[in-house]
């Protein structure tokens, strides 16, 4: 049995915290922030969600049943309207639930919402940067850039969720080391650890099960594993690629997996909310993603899971996989070189498991929900004073 620290605070005086998403997809960002308003209110803080878009609205329910309010604001307004009226709803908001902070998932859209909260009188405004800042993106990253620094008069603080990410703010946004903090995303690791504990070694007549969680989006690579899965085919490998999530390249993909003759072969399971049962019913996890990528949830469940991976050689893949000691990293965007890998891992498992062993531990040590959302909290100067709390244990019993 392994014991991780755990910190309770009984409910003293409340705080409020508003955290505002893009939507409540239930995907990487939004399922974040799930958890942790989980934690929060066990800590006795009051988190408010708000929504820029009502659309999509998957983890609305998950939400109500936490008995955590969500206000949609539903921006509807073009050009550059839109900013103005997000400024606004954001002070309306703020005067009516004299928050302590806000934290605003959206980079870029936060200057509007920090400098609302800040008339309203919010003293504590943060910033989550989920993903580094792409270099190539020409006037977009200029708009960007001239976003963020608009918003540094009334943020407090940049959180990064990588070291990788906060390189790229810093150099590509023009934002100082003082003006941000590194924070890894965590998990709610009881429902992830060693979900493959009881499962018994893969059979020849079964199916190599392959899977990536990730939305269907630009910054994601799964046409890469679409490719590689046409190649492990072709040399009469038995496997299946379950590609879990939703997103605008839906079609696309649909399109390619066609043309590519994987039909058989390849799933467009879309979206799920039982990530961690389906994680842990595959044989191995291949994060194929982009330079983009700032972490990775699902690379971090997958590893709490005790799955092996693969991944694209990019900067968030290689600080999570500790350059490749806790899962394999192939060059990215390169289908035959992911191939070869996946055909390692199912042919000569060994190593690959003995890596994962060590992710898991390192998803134990580094990865937890209730360490992040402590670290935000005080971050956001709303965490109970220590006098006011006292230490507890939760065990994770694996047997």
């Amino acid at each position: 049995m392994l014991r991780l620290p755990r910190t309770h605070h009984p409910r003293l005086k409340t705080r409020t915290v508003l955290i505002v998403l893009a939507s409540l997809a239930a995907e990487g960002t939004p399922r974040l922030a799930l958890w942790l308003s989980r934690e929060w209110k066990r800590m006795g803080i009051r988190p408010i969600v708000i929504v820029m878009h009502t659309l999509p609205n998957d983890l609305a329910s998950d939400f109500a049943t936490l008995d955590i309010e969500h206000i949609d604001l539903n921006l509807r307004e073009d050009g550059y309207g839109r900013y103005f009226a997000l400024a606004y709803r954001i002070f309306s908001i703020a005067r009516k639930y004299h928050p302590s902070a806000l934290l605003s998932m959206p980079l870029g859209w936060h200057a509007f919402m920090a400098i609302g909260a800040r008339i309203a009188g919010v003293q504590s405004i943060v910033a989550h940067v989920g993903n580094c800042p792409d270099s190539s993106a020409g006037r977009t990253l200029s708009k960007f850039r001239l976003l963020v620094q608009l918003g540094r008069p009334f943020t407090n603080s940049l959180i990064c969720c990588s070291h990788y990410v906060r390189n790229g703010a810093i150099s590509r946004l023009g934002v100082s080391n003082k003006e941000t903090e590194v924070i890894y995303n965590g998990l709610p690791l009881g429902a992830f650890v060693k979900r493959q504990i009881q499962r018994e070694a893969h059979s020849a007549a079964e199916p190599f099960i392959v899977g990536m969680v990730a939305r269907l989006e630009q910054h994601k690579d799964q046409p890469t594993l679409i490719r590689a899965a046409r190649i492990l085919k072709q040399r009469g490998r038995n496997i299946r690629v379950w590609l879990i999530g939703e997103g605008s390249r839906r079609r696309e993909l649909e399109f390619l997996i066609n043309s590519e003759g994987v039909g058989d072969v390849v799933d467009l399971l879309g979206m799920r909310k039982n990530i961690a049962e389906l994680i842990g019913k595959m044989d191995l996890f291949a994060f194929s993603t982009s330079a983009d990528e700032g972490l990775g949830i699902a690379l971090l469940e997958a590893i709490a899971t005790g799955v092996p991976v693969i991944a694209s050689d990019v900067g968030a893949c290689r600080e999570v996989l500790d350059d490749g000691a806790l899962g394999q990293l192939v060059p990215a965007a390169n289908p035959r070189e992911l191939a070869d890998a996946i055909d390692a891992a199912l042919l000569r498992p060994d190593a690959a498991k003995q890596r994962a062993e060590k992710a898991y531990r390192k998803a134990l040590r580094t990865f937890s929900i209730e360490d992040m959302a402590l670290r935000y909290a005080i971050l956001l100067n709303i965490a109970p004073s220590p006098q006011d709390s006292h230490s507890t244990t939760v065990a994770y019993s694996f047997t």
